[in-house]
């Protein structure tokens, strides 16, 4: 759609906010079923730690994986580790000398650039340590709850693609906590609070697995163990399982802002008098106002009087009846 013209039109700036998505599930206690432990990655298997009917702790080791494949990943991450070490190392080196140089051999643009070298460099860095630290974690696959061993699928020597199932557990707890949620919303943190529909206190729980297999609905099952042992709730209680994830920055409108057009949202920018649609994502509200997810930059004039007149207002001059 062209840039639209209008004569003072009623805008406001989009403002910034705090925003913490939260992600609001059906949920229901049920009686816990096996628990299958899958391979999160293609490797060989190095070493089983345990038999079938052994009681294992939180976070016990039960197989460790190797392979060249695996191999050839620790040495890239590790390799990587090392280059970010050495690109911070000559970060520090440069930002120390322009500082030492100030303001005789430099000026404040110099050390403006240097402090954001240097602060990239230790991004990398951090990133890398991180990358390497997960895949090093996958090389021992651990009891994610306490559990008897009820299966193992697998044996020393063999190759297993991604997904293979390796162990089936039987968890210590006899109920657990099971959740629908669809791909947009699949939870990141691992941490939730569960409230009871019939107004019971409220129960903090932990993420345990995902069920390979999908709701008969398409969404995807989550299971959630107690945070805390003994939970008051009992088998067939429903409730809503509310996850809050990390904080970001986002941008909020009123909501007569927004625009529907032909299934996607819209709001009218106004830049020097000059009126462009702007499609953007809109999260929750919050009271008279809508987040905006993305598609828009704080600040932003946007259009909160008649927005969905103004947008459609030349439909007449383009439109084409029907033959």
């Amino acid at each position: 759609m062209a840039p639209l013209a209008h004569a003072d039109p009623v805008t406001v700036p989009a403002g910034q906010i705090d925003y913490r998505p939260e992600i609001h599930a059906w949920a229901q206690v049920k009686s816990v079923a096996p628990l299958e432990l899958r391979m999160p990655l293609a490797a060989e298997v190095a070493r089983v730690n345990v038999v079938q009917g052994q009681v294992v702790a939180t976070g016990t080791p039960l197989v460790e994986l190797s392979g060249p494949q695996l191999s050839a990943q620790l040495v890239a991450a590790r390799a990587k580790v090392a280059a970010s070490r050495e690109e911070l190392k000559s970060a520090q080196e440069i930002a120390g000398s322009v500082k030492r140089n100030y303001p005789v051999l430099s000026d404040r643009h110099a050390v403006a650039s240097a402090q954001a070298a240097l602060a990239v460099a230790k991004g990398k860095l951090d990133e890398a340590e991180a990358s390497e630290h997960a895949l090093r974690a996958q090389v021992w696959l651990k009891s994610p709850v306490a559990a008897t061993v009820n299966a193992v699928h697998v044996a020393p020597g063999s190759f297993l693609a991604q997904g293979s199932p390796v162990l089936t557990l039987l968890p210590s707890g006899r109920l657990w906590l099971s959740a629908e949620v669809f791909d947009a919303s699949a939870p990141r943190a691992g941490k939730g609070r569960f409230i009871p529909s019939d107004g019971g206190p409220a129960i903090d729980v932990r993420l345990v697995s995902e069920l390979p297999v999908r709701a008969a609905d398409g969404a995807r099952v989550f299971n959630f163990a107690p945070a805390k042992p003994d939970p008051r709730w009992q088998a067939g209680e429903t409730g809503e399982l509310i996850i809050r994830g990390a904080g970001q920055t986002a941008v909020a409108v009123p909501a007569g802002a927004l625009i529907l057009d032909a299934g996607q949202w819209y709001v009218l920018a106004d830049a020097a008098g000059k009126l462009t649609p702007l499609r953007v994502t809109p999260g929750p509200s919050r009271g008279n106002d809508v987040v905006i997810l993305s598609g828009l930059k704080a600040g932003t004039r946007v259009v909160v009087r008649q927005a969905y007149l103004l947008y459609h207002r030349d439909f007449a001059a383009h439109y084409t009846p029907p033959d």
